[in-house]
């Protein structure tokens, strides 16, 4: 009787292990953050004015990903600077821990090659700069979104650039806290 009680007892702890991580998993929905003047006054460095993240189910089937399956893609959504128009990656995403790890877009566009490959945004392109990834992670307030390799983010609606490029050597564009929005914010 003993041994079936400890296993009761072993399935309800699972069982609310799991409940925690999928709590503390990130969720679908969309979320944003638009850094005010004072924010950006006090962050000189920062270009990052508005960001933005749509996460949702993934439209790649899980056989594509070999040891690390999609589950989830992400639209972030960058505008930097003086630009009216933000600046997108899509990426699929798997599972890494409690986090998600996605690949940015990779741009087909063929310009010039940029004499820097300092971030910010640029009107060529950085060499050996390809899709990039991010990291995703559940907080209290919403969602982190980190920038973990150089990330190419092409304007929306142009193949051609200009492009934004976000470092995770750069300490003021590279990490957001992003809140959760309404879902109409996000199409």
């Amino acid at each position: 009787m003993k041994m079936k009680q400890g296993f009761g007892v072993a399935a309800t702890l699972l069982a609310a292990m799991t409940a925690v991580a999928l709590a503390e998993a990130p969720r679908a929905g969309c979320y944003e953050r638009v850094y005010d003047a004072d924010h950006l006054k006090t962050h000189r460095g920062q270009f990052v004015r508005h960001a933005r993240l749509k996460l949702g189910p993934t439209s790649v089937p899980k056989s594509e990903g070999g040891a690390n399956p999609p589950v989830a893609d992400a639209i972030l959504q960058i505008w930097a600077g003086t630009q009216r128009t933000s600046f997108d990656s899509l990426g699929v995403c798997w599972a890494e821990g409690e986090s998600l790890v996605c690949n940015g877009s990779d741009s087909a566009a063929e310009t010039r090659a940029c004499k820097t490959k300092a971030p910010g945004l640029r009107f060529c392109r950085i060499e050996g700069a390809h899709d990039g990834r991010f990291r995703i992670e559940a907080r209290p307030e919403g969602l982190a979104v980190k920038v973990v390799e150089l990330l190419e983010l092409p304007q929306t609606g142009s193949d051609a650039g200009p492009f934004l490029y976000l470092s995770p050597a750069d300490a003021e564009n590279r990490d957001f806290i992003l809140k959760a929005a309404p879902a109409k914010a996000c199409e």
